[in-house]
């Protein structure tokens, strides 16, 4: 028995030895794979910075393979995926080993992504690039005025490039048939939903939306696809809007208010018109300028009631009137009263102390500046009134303004600027512009708040109104016995249109 045991061991033995030296002639087939290598100096860490509508992408990758070399066995594709919440999109660049791309692209980060498909195979290799592209309209003063045929035109001072740039009559492949004489541009702060940033163009025919990236009219540009009631939507002829702190949305449109909450929401819509006191729909004729915070926070608006001769505001907030306007109290010992019933001249907006806004009265031939404040704390706070004294031709000018430091109001009278220091009562002419008409006064409360800047427009009559326009920066000189100002060196933008309008777009 245990002899048996020992030679079955021997045979078992002898059987691994046999398959161990067995030749095997199995069909197997063994191939290389085929390594796919992209080398290009802007693949990896780089970023690049490149402007829409100037430069263009060139990419000139080396490919190396090590099995197959025939470069009809491979496809390319070349493909933009933007980083942007608001405007995000993939975009295919070209399908051609070598990227060639003349770019168009909206304003935002890219990854560009390489992708080479082995077609014997079907895998794909993807290298990828950076992208950080801007336009010329990413950055500069919106222009919006008359062209030669009285209708709107839009041009541009664009600063997004190393240099400032003219661009001129943006709008120009845009059917303008139905766009009338320009009243007003709008460019909102930034908000994550694209909807909300839409730049609005206002004409006495309507008011258009533009898209912030290209300055084309979106699809359903008109306004009147704004309201929650498209059939209760007038003309939608805007001239004014204001955004108080990213949240409310409030215009002058046909002549009513409109405010509306953004928190929250993709898109702006406008419901009825709030001048009107709750419980009454007998709208109210209102001033052209609505009075808000720029500094402070305040979520308040306040207007003019100019059938009544008072102030009213509106703002959002429990207990507050959100749809309608309401009178402000007054009290024993206020510096003046909330309901004057003189006459509306302007409102005025600016950054002094803690923020305030100006509103210019008249009773007969007499002025009268209202000083107060909006605050988010505190509500809406009276500061001072004060009789306009020594003013020269106020009651015959068209364009205001105030300084964000001093105790300054500016005003134009033909091709005359004035200054009017309320705290001297001191009236000066500050400049003639011979040979010019002022079409324009603006002062900088949004751009360079911590300054004190103002931007005059003027138009040469003798030439075309499509590019007989110019506008100038001053800069507001704190001096202590005179209304002093002073042109910026370089801030001198001549060509435009015969400008009714201006607005800053930082984005």
């Amino acid at each position: 028995m245990r002899m048996m045991y020992k030679i079955f061991l021997i045979e078992l033995l002898g059987i691994f030895l046999f398959e161990s030296c067995y030749d095997d002639k199995g069909n197997y087939s063994y191939r290389a794979i085929n390594e796919i290598t992209v080398k290009h100096d802007f693949f990896g860490d780089t970023m690049l910075r490149m402007y829409s509508f100037v430069d263009t992408l060139r990419v000139f990758p080396e490919i190396s393979t090590t099995v197959n070399h025939d470069p009809d066995n491979y496809e390319y594709e070349w493909v933009a995926v933007g980083g942007d919440p608001t405007i995000g999109g993939q975009y295919t660049l070209g399908k051609e080993k070598d990227l060639v791309y003349p770019i168009t692209l909206p304003s935002q980060s890219y990854v560009v992504h390489f992708k080479i498909q082995d077609k014997s195979t079907g895998l794909t290799t993807i290298s990828s690039l950076s992208l950080q592209l801007s336009t010329l309209f990413s950055r500069g003063w919106l222009v919006l005025g008359e062209g030669d045929d009285g209708r709107t035109q839009l041009d541009m001072v664009s600063t997004g490039g190393e240099d400032t740039t003219l661009l001129k009559n943006i709008l120009q492949e845009v059917d303008l048939q139905e766009w009338g004489k320009p009243t007003c541009i709008f460019v909102p702060p930034y908000r994550p939903a694209a909807a909300l940033n839409y730049i609005h163009v206002g004409t006495d025919k309507g008011t258009y939306r533009l898209s912030t990236s290209t300055l084309l009219p979106i699809e359903g540009a008109h306004l009147k696809w704004s309201f929650y009631d498209v059939s209760a939507a007038g003309e939608c002829v805007m001239t004014e809007a204001v955004q108080i702190m990213g949240y409310y949305r409030a215009a002058l449109v046909d002549g009513n208010l409109y405010y509306t909450e953004l928190s929250g929401q993709q898109a702006c819509f406008f419901g009825s018109p709030s001048n009107h006191y709750k419980g009454d729909y007998d709208l109210f004729p209102v001033g052209d300028k609505i009075g808000y915070s720029v500094k402070e926070r305040g979520y308040a608006t306040v207007l003019y009631n100019k059938r009544d001769g008072r102030f009213v505001y509106q703002q959002s907030g429990y207990g507050t009137p959100l749809g309608y306007c309401a009178d402000m109290s007054d009290r024993v010992g206020d510096p003046f009263s909330w309901k004057p019933e003189y006459e509306y001249v302007t409102t005025l907006n600016c950054h002094k102390g803690s923020g305030s806004t100006y509103t210019i009265l008249r009773d007969g031939g007499d002025f009268y500046l209202y000083s107060y404040r909006i605050s988010y704390s505190f509500g809406i706070i009276k500061q001072l009134m004060v009789k306009m004294d020594n003013v020269i031709d106020l009651d015959k000018a068209e364009f205001f303004g105030a300084s964000n430091m001093l105790s300054v109001i500016y005003y134009t009278v033909g091709n005359k600027l004035y200054g009017y220091d309320f705290a001297r009562k001191k009236c000066e002419l500050l400049k003639t512009f011979d040979g010019y008409e002022i079409t324009l006064f603006l002062s900088d409360i949004l751009v360079e708040t911590s300054s004190d800047y103002f931007y005059i427009a003027l138009y040469d009559p003798s030439k075309p109104a499509s590019t007989g326009g110019e506008i100038r920066k001053y800069a507001i000189v704190d001096d202590v016995d005179d209304i002093v100002i002073k042109e910026e060196k370089g801030s001198k933008w001549e060509g435009l249109c015969k400008v009714k309008s201006i607005a800053y777009k930082t984005r």
